[in-house]
């Protein structure tokens, strides 16, 4: 297959959000794919969890949520705004202080962007021979050759915590513990730069036990210099209008899939700083991010 054929084959996205403030340092623009591994009943990104274009009605206006796109169209479209992100040639970094060090650049997010590396690979061999910073966000419910892939060009990587009990976790999130252990496993043995997002959902992620777990988890960890911080991510609503967007085209899909809208409980401001004090006992820096 020669360059161009390549280059014309087709990525599914949803969104390209350009000057993101908030996903990695400096300006960025944020692509995000469609299709995820998990389920979590409280997404704030749901158009992107199907793998296919999706019809929607938001505000009495009909759309579909993502487009196929190539991959020549999609690396012109990120590097637009390659003049806001900043120049430098060392991505590496030992240290929350050090981020501010890193130029802008991308980040792929979902879904989970995982699942479409093998497609991606040319693009971002493409982006990295031009010296493009790249982060993704991942859930790590995925194969160890897609991660394998992202490893060899991201730069990188904010990697959610979720539930940590194998039955709670296929039971609410439709995943496997097991894969995402031995892929956080072989992604902190690369040496690439790890921010840790915990997501603090009430009667999801909340309790005691789950909290427990997750600093057990990372402090097993505790001699990976790679691990960067720790971001306590308290419950938002701010998906529940896509939610209902999909929610209002149910009776036009074929295969009788429903999306079933989150039922948020909120969490306490109490919670979240016990969280704080439990994950400040690893050492590593803990940031509570609020919407």
């Amino acid at each position: 297959m020669s360059q161009e054929e390549i280059m014309d084959e087709k990525i599914l996205v949803t969104n390209i959000q350009r000057f993101s403030l908030h996903e990695g340092p400096g300006i960025r623009t944020q692509c995000f794919l469609k299709g995820c591994s998990l389920r979590c009943p409280w997404c704030s990104n749901p158009e992107n969890l199907r793998g296919q274009p999706e019809p929607y009605i938001k505000d009495g206006v009909k759309g579909t949520y993502g487009k196929y796109i190539s991959l020549d169209d999609l690396y012109t479209e990120l590097i637009k705004d390659r003049l806001f992100y900043g120049e430098s040639k060392n991505f590496c970094i030992n240290s929350a202080a050090d981020m501010r060090k890193l130029p802008g650049g991308v980040t792929f997010s979902g879904g989970e962007c995982l699942l479409q590396m093998e497609q991606l690979e040319p693009l971002l061999i493409r982006l990295r021979d031009n010296h493009i910073h790249m982060i993704i966000e991942s859930c790590l419910f995925a194969s160890s050759k897609q991660l394998s892939i992202a490893i060899s060009y991201i730069d990188f990587f904010y990697v959610d915590i979720k539930i940590m009990d194998g039955q709670r976790c296929r039971d609410v999130l439709c995943g496997d513990i097991s894969t995402y252990l031995l892929n956080l496993d072989m992604l902190l043995a690369s040496g690439k730069p790890v921010v840790f997002r915990i997501p603090v959902i009430g009667g999801y992620t909340d309790d005691n036990d789950n909290q427990i777990e997750v600093v057990r988890l990372i402090k097993r960890y505790g001699n990976s210099k790679n691990i960067i911080k720790i971001e306590l991510m308290k419950e938002h609503c701010l998906g529940m209008e896509k939610w209902k967007s999909l929610k209002a085209c149910d009776d036009k899909r074929s295969n009788n899939e429903t999306y079933q809208l989150p039922d948020y409980k909120g969490v306490s401001e109490d919670i979240m700083q016990q969280y704080y004090d439990k994950l400040a006992e690893t050492g590593i820096p803990v940031e509570i991010c609020r919407v």
